[in-house]
């Protein structure tokens, strides 16, 4: 581990060098550039977020830690490690000052690894335009947490006005596990979807999400009655039920308990149990970095939630 203190990019990017000598370290062996923007507060439980990814996917990982933006003369320190605690990647930790805070992205481009994806990801609200971001214009895929911003729906619908494909959220990944449920109970449908209730917590943006993939899938506008709703972990959707009726009147409902144990009820067939833990957000990123093309469904879910319609048309284009 090598520490720099108040250094600059060209001092960080020799150390890295260096570091990755000493250590053995092969850019070929890199499956990506992994770009994290958080906060102080934040730092800790993002580091152990992206040691489990890192784990998943060997990368360049590059933290780029926002300090105090009101100092007046631009700051960075640096960290870099090569396969030490953040798990078997190349990571390089830089918290920045002042000025540097808004402009990272002169210390981050230097030391991205040539030749690999680049992702860029916001454990903080994310900024207005991610797509046009200076740390969000070279990813290949930019990865947003609207969940954690001051007023999630309104950072879906930004998200809609800005979309470039590549663009995805975790507040998306909240509910792979939903979805596959659903998808797995109309297997034995007997007839088209009559109406869709979800019971949520309406300011939930998975909750939202949740509703324009139902629409997009079913063809009908779900019904969000909202409620408070327990939750085990702050990365699990605050999603409770799902109730379909069916043109022919049969019902599927799911329902999760606070103790993660969700039930499936269909018309005809025999209840079915299955357990919906809550995840680290390690696990959550790390879902996500399985796959480096655009999330078509995201973008046809985030349409139909937000009044794109525009967008679904162009996943649906797309896939075609």
């Amino acid at each position: 581990m090598i520490a720099l203190w108040d250094t600059t990019a060209t001092d960080v990017v020799k150390a890295l060098a260096s570091e990755r000598h000493s250590s053995g370290g092969l850019t070929s062996g890199l499956a990506l550039n992994l770009v994290v923007i958080v906060d102080e507060k934040g730092e800790r439980e993002a580091e152990a977020a992206l040691t489990h990814a890192a784990q998943q996917h060997p990368c360049r990982l590059l933290i780029v830690v926002r300090r105090d933006s009101e100092q007046t003369a631009p700051r960075l320190d640096a960290e870099i490690v090569v396969g030490g605690r953040l798990g078997p990647c190349e990571a390089v930790v830089m918290r920045v000052y002042g000025p540097l805070v808004e402009h990272a992205e002169s210390v981050v481009m230097p030391l991205l690894a040539p030749d690999v994806p680049v992702v860029t990801c916001w454990f903080v609200s994310p900024p207005v335009h991610t797509a046009a971001d200076p740390l969000g214009a070279f990813a290949d895929r930019r990865i947003t947490y609207s969940a954690r911003s001051a007023d999630p729906i309104a950072s879906l619908r930004g998200r809609a006005v800005d979309y470039s494909p590549g663009d995805t959220d975790i507040s998306w990944t909240r509910i792979t596990f939903w979805r596959s449920l659903i998808a797995s109970a109309f297997d034995t449908a007997t007839a088209p979807a009559a109406s869709v209730t979800i019971t949520a917590k309406q300011t939930d943006p998975s909750a939202v999400l949740m509703s324009g993939w139902l629409a997009g899938r079913l063809g009908i506008k779900p019904t969000i009655d909202d409620t408070d709703v327990v939750r085990d972990s702050e990365h699990l959707p605050a999603i409770k039920a799902v109730a379909i009726t069916l043109e022919n009147g049969h019902e599927i409902a799911i329902t999760r308990d606070e103790g993660g144990n969700t039930l499936l009820r269909r018309t005809g067939f025999p209840d079915r149990t299955q357990s919906i833990k809550g995840r680290t957000l390690g696990e959550l990123l790390a879902e996500e970095l399985r796959h480096l093309d655009p999330d078509q469904p995201y973008e046809a879910a985030l349409g139909q939630c937000t009044g794109r319609l525009d967008l679904c048309a162009d996943a649906e284009s797309a896939a075609a």
